[in-house]
């Protein structure tokens, strides 16, 4: 189980894609995007939606962490405060680094978001600073702390995932502090009963996670059916916002309908996807190959980047275009180009050698911990 799995970074490659999507068109098109617009266009409801449903991908980022954070724990064996601390920084410092870039763009262009919403009337456009921007000490007091203790950020909204990134993490870590695979299984399936108990659902994902991979892990993961299993889980991610009242299905508990973000369906389907992805030898290839293994390496770049750009370059450059639709056409290709562009230098330049210092960081961390023990034992 040493093996890196390109195929799940390829997946998650994809999903971030879709955020970038979803983000773009619910500043510029909010009108195809039911969570921000009840009562879409009818295309926004079809399975072809879950291209741009943001918000499942999330969950799919949220179940693939739980299988690779477990999967990567068990492999160091190391104690679950130096797994937190590293986990802690490979999170906030990027998200630092986000939030410092959000606050010079929005410097640069402090009112483009809501003079953009005025022409689209987007509601997503509002979760920003605009106008009076705060100064850099309040971004970086919001990307190493804020982000986790409030669960958001005016300066870049996609760091709401963080603060539950780093509970799951640790909710993995604390599995992995059991040497037997039934205590860890009971621990995800307790956790998770918890989680939908408190209406937490997006925190399902994790144990969810957990359980997979224990179940991949011990030769267990049945492989019945993985294609029908993607497909199944594409189908209930594509459908977001007032979908159950469109459908006739306002009788769903309200743990199952899509107006919560997805409710429960978000996490099973997300499952599912996963499930799908570790069992089809077709998707395994198709999500490993060249393509893939680029999406999954600047995926998380790309994440951090992209809604800063929207908030303030793409705002500015769709009041500039005039509608104009050949200038509308030409501005969300290169939109796309320039954060492609720069999640690729971010992620050669800067996430490389930052991954490299967090490595030699935990190396660090343990000969601290060796020579603490060795001091306790020669003193004993």
């Amino acid at each position: 189980m040493t093996q890196r799995l390109d195929h799940l970074d390829g997946l998650r490659g994809v999903a971030a894609v879709a955020v970038v999507i979803f983000h773009l068109m619910s500043a510029l098109t909010p009108w195809l995007v039911p969570e921000q617009q009840p009562g879409a266009h009818w295309l926004a409801y079809t399975p072809l939606a879950v291209a741009w449903n943001g918000t499942f991908a999330v969950s799919v980022f949220f179940v693939l962490s739980g299988f690779v954070v477990t999967n990567a724990t068990l492999r160091k064996s190391d104690p679950i405060w130096i797994d937190v601390t590293i986990r802690y920084l490979r999170l906030a410092i990027p998200a630092t680094a986000s939030t410092l870039a959000a606050w010079l763009l929005l410097s640069v262009f402090p009112t483009s978001a809501t003079q953009l919403a005025m022409f689209t009337g987007s509601r997503w456009l509002g979760w920003t600073y605009q106008g009076s921007i705060p100064d850099p000490a309040a971004a970086i007091y919001n990307g190493m702390a804020g982000i986790f203790m409030s669960g958001g950020s005016f300066f870049n909204n996609v760091l709401w995932t963080m603060r539950p990134e780093l509970l799951g993490s640790i909710l993995c870590f604390a599995a992995c502090a059991f040497a037997r695979p039934r205590f860890r299984l009971a621990i995800a399936l307790g956790c998770a009963l918890i989680f939908i108990a408190l209406r937490r659902y997006d925190y399902v994902c994790f144990p969810l996670g957990i359980i997979l991979r224990e179940a991949w892990a011990s030769g267990r993961l049945p492989s019945a059916l993985p294609v029908s299993a993607v497909l199944l889980g594409l189908v209930i991610g594509s459908q977001s916002g007032d979908a159950a009242r469109l459908f006739g299905l306002d009788w769903l508990p309200e743990a199952l309908k899509p107006e919560r973000k997805g409710g429960l369906l978000y996490p099973i389907a997300a499952m599912l996807i996963v499930y799908g992805c570790l069992r089809s030898r077709w998707l395994v290839a198709a999500l490993s190959g060249r393509i893939g293994r680029y999406l999954g390496a600047i995926s998380f770049p790309l994440y951090l980047i992209h809604v800063p750009f929207i908030y303030t370059i793409v705002a500015e450059g769709y009041l500039r275009a005039s509608q104009h639709v050949l200038a509308l056409a030409c501005l969300l290709a290169g939109s796309l180009l320039l954060m492609f562009a720069v999640a690729h230098a971010a992620e050669r330049w800067l996430e490389r050698p930052f991954l490299g210092l967090l490595s030699q960081l935990r190396g660090r961390l343990r000969e601290f911990r060796t020579g603490r023990r060795d001091v306790r034992g020669a003193a004993g």
